[in-house]
């Protein structure tokens, strides 16, 4: 299935690794077909709140952030550009060790 991806070459890696994450874990491929960066994940019907919670735990997983409350927003999540932005701004929040950094806790 590696022809099948994202018909897009300007993803970043980022944004490819969350494009195949929607593919293998939210939606069936099949029905999928191609996402761009900036295609509305939420309207498209393959990010649903059940949906943002396993990006949520895939990102804190992958990327090493922690998702606050308050950053549980469709804006956060509703493309794989705006996606991938947020884990970079969530990933510079971190501290050079390597360690969550305690503004992004929220709770």
């Amino acid at each position: 299935m590696s022809g099948s991806t994202s018909d897009s070459p300007q993803l970043t890696p980022v944004q490819q690794e969350l494009y195949e994450f929607n593919v293998s874990e939210l939606v069936s491929g099949e029905s999928l077909g191609a996402i761009t960066a900036d295609e509305d994940l939420i309207k498209r019907g393959i990010v649903d709140s059940l949906g943002v919670q396993q990006l949520v735990d895939f990102c804190e997983s992958r990327y090493r952030i922690r998702v606050s409350d308050a950053d549980l927003v469709p804006e956060n999540f509703q493309t794989l550009r705006q996606l991938a932005d947020y884990v970079d701004r969530k990933q510079a929040e971190t501290s050079p060790s390597g360690r969550l950094g305690l503004r992004s806790r929220g709770r």
